[in-house]
């Protein structure tokens, strides 16, 4: 029965008729529900604190199931944007399932919060859901909107607004900067910025199971032997189009990546294990710390170029770590 409603929903998730029509009132139907049980089990009538100022918060709910990075990434920003827009400051808790101020720290915004800083009164508070389409307009009136529910949209580029891409960029350079340790390990790589081609391919389950609630796991190994030939000549291209740069692979594959290793192509391919912050558990170090260096040196590429084809995944990690460096992004399918 799980398993069916994952096909359900991946279904859903990739039928542009479903996204069109029925994704935000059926998201906004589902957030209504869990708001309930929210204002049920933690809120009151009753004051339990003052509180100055206008606050809008974004809340890693540790008991909810969270997508990917760069998906909490594009909602974060939205709500930044969102409480700009309504003259409210912005704060993030985020200790799920790691802290994320052990790897990123606050820059422009300061939006380190404890949990304590919370009011659950309803005199001083209110939940807010990020649908990521429609920009709401804070009242005031509340001290404090608490976003638990969200979706992993980009605000700016649903509501195109102008230069969305930019902007998008700029807002998030003003929430974070990299943590002193994140910094220190890019610069023992000692490779400089823009001084090489950045190449992403996600494979997701292509090659073999990875992760929960994707079908595209090929059928045979002949399929994904062929998939792996295209995408080796599409690196070759890319070698062959930029012969005066560096080029590094950045893959969720290990196989796809041993496989690099093997070919003996003229490209780097950093340490360590490739792991999605999703399905980790009890802060593991040495995964999320990869997750951080592999965006962060695709931002510091003097281009990223995403390898696709149907088999693979659209992975939007890429072109937002492109957006953050500021840099030139484009996709080569195979």
């Amino acid at each position: 029965m799980k398993q069916l409603w994952q096909k359900i929903k991946h279904y859903l998730r990739n039928n542009p008729f479903y996204i069109k029509h029925f994704q935000i009132p059926i998201n906004n139907g589902r957030y209504f529900v869990r708001d309930c049980s929210y204002y049920f089990k933690k809120y009151t009538l009753k004051k339990d604190k003052s509180v100055q100022g206008n606050t809008l918060y974004f809340i890693i709910d540790p008991d909810r199931s969270h997508p990917g990075l760069v998906d909490r990434f594009k909602a974060i920003v939205g709500c930044y944007y969102i409480a700009q827009q309504s003259g409210f400051d912005f704060k993030l808790i985020f200790d799920h399932p790691f802290k994320l101020r052990t790897y990123l720290q606050p820059n422009v915004c300061d939006w380190y919060a404890e949990p304590d800083s919370l009011s659950y009164s309803l005199q001083n508070s209110k939940i807010l859901s990020y649908n990521g389409f429609e920009i709401p307009k804070l009242n005031k009136k509340y001290r404090q909107y608490h976003v638990y529910n969200y979706i992993g949209y980009d605000i700016l580029r649903s509501n195109k607004l102008p230069d969305f891409n930019a902007l998008w960029g700029t807002l998030y350079r003003e929430l974070f900067f990299p943590e002193k340790r994140v910094i220190q390990a890019i610069e023992s790589l000692g490779i400089v910025e823009n001084s090489y081609i950045a190449i992403h391919l996600r494979f997701i389950n292509a090659l073999g199971m990875i992760e929960e609630g994707h079908f595209n796991l090929l059928s045979s190994e002949e399929d994904k032997e062929a998939l792996i030939l295209r995408c080796i000549a599409g690196i070759k291209k890319i070698i062959a189009d930029y012969p005066d740069k560096k080029v590094l692979i950045f893959s969720d594959s290990s196989l796809f990546l041993e496989r690099i290793k093997q070919s003996k192509l003229p490209v780097i391919i950093l340490d360590g294990e490739p792991g999605h912050i999703s399905y980790v558990k009890n802060n593991p170090d040495d995964v999320v710390m990869k997750t951080f260096i592999d965006f962060y040196m695709m931002s510091r590429a003097s281009k990223i170029i995403a390898i696709r084809a149907p088999e693979m995944f659209s992975s939007n990690f890429s072109d937002y770590a492109a957006l953050v460096g500021n840099k030139f992004f484009e996709v080569l399918n195979i």
